[in-house]
């Protein structure tokens, strides 16, 4: 009989995210309170982000626990951490969605901070919690026997890394940084959902073809910052670049890649290209 996921622990984790979330947008209403300047041209980095980063680890530690007490994760050789007294294994795939559920939907939403005010903060945390708990749910599932529940999850999970893609893509290209920043976040932000995404029977092969998908992403996020377009469109647009890549790739990793992949996959990227750039000119007018 196939095992229902742990809605206990769950909920319980979701909430502690959420409350987490909550002091973090009380705390980021004051911009200047605790902000750190390693001057020059380095970016500046707030208490808030701090904070996000103790929420990442919980949730990844909250989502490595209930991964790995899934009956089907028994009999898989996970990595390994050795602490000298005692030998732990982790399951780093599973952190991916979890921790960027709150890192997209905290970086995304606070960008409407100051015309929204406080319905961007609501928003980030139904963003945050939904996701969370969608994800959570769905990483169980993805591990069932059943073909038909598996994939339905899986497919879930595959639309919410693309979400978070778009979240974290415009966050990073809203702020403006210089390239070597701006490509070298965007680049490690696609090398993880892209290692969440891919499917494959070797992990180094998964971690080479993420890496391939990191520097692309880095090297159209160089040629993006010489186009003034609005965050939303230049979000969209490295979202299509990341689409039909980890699409394509997904299918060489799976032995699927067909002649009329490239060309369904070059019709659909060329009319959305098409689309952001007549989106982009629209708007100057």
């Amino acid at each position: 009989m196939p095992s229902a996921p742990r809605y206990d622990r769950i909920v319980s984790l979701v909430l502690v995210v959420l409350l987490g979330l909550a002091i973090i947008f009380l705390i980021d209403i004051n911009p200047n309170i605790l902000r750190a300047r390693f001057g020059g041209d380095l970016p500046t980095i707030t208490v808030s982000w701090l904070l996000i980063a103790s929420l990442v680890v919980i949730v990844s530690t909250g989502a490595d626990l209930l991964t790995r007490s899934h009956p089907q994760m028994q009999n898989q050789v996970l990595p390994t951490v050795n602490l000298g007294f005692m030998v732990i294994e982790i399951a780093p795939r599973y952190w991916i969605l979890p921790s960027f559920s709150i890192i997209g939907s905290f970086a995304f939403f606070r960008l409407f901070s100051l015309t929204l005010q406080g319905v961007a903060f609501a928003l980030a945390l139904g963003a945050a919690g939904g996701l969370l708990l969608t994800v959570l749910v769905c990483q169980h599932y993805a591990l069932d026997r059943r073909q038909k529940p598996r994939q339905r999850a899986q497919l879930i999970l595959q639309v919410i890394a693309y979400l978070l893609a778009f979240g974290c893509f415009s966050a990073v290209y809203f702020t403006r940084l210089r390239t070597l920043y701006a490509a070298t976040l965007i680049g490690a932000t696609a090398v993880l959902l892209a290692y969440a995404l891919l499917q494959s029977s070797s992990k180094q092969s998964m971690l080479r073809l993420s890496v391939l998908v990191g520097l692309l992403l880095a090297e159209s996020t160089w040629a993006l910052n010489y186009w003034a377009a609005p965050f939303l469109l230049g979000g969209t647009s490295l979202l299509v670049i990341f689409y039909i890549t980890t699409g394509l790739l997904q299918h060489y990793a799976t032995g699927t890649l067909q002649r009329r992949l490239f060309v369904e996959y070059g019709i659909i990227g060329s009319g959305l290209i098409a689309a952001v750039i007549y989106a982009t000119f629209a708007s100057r007018m």
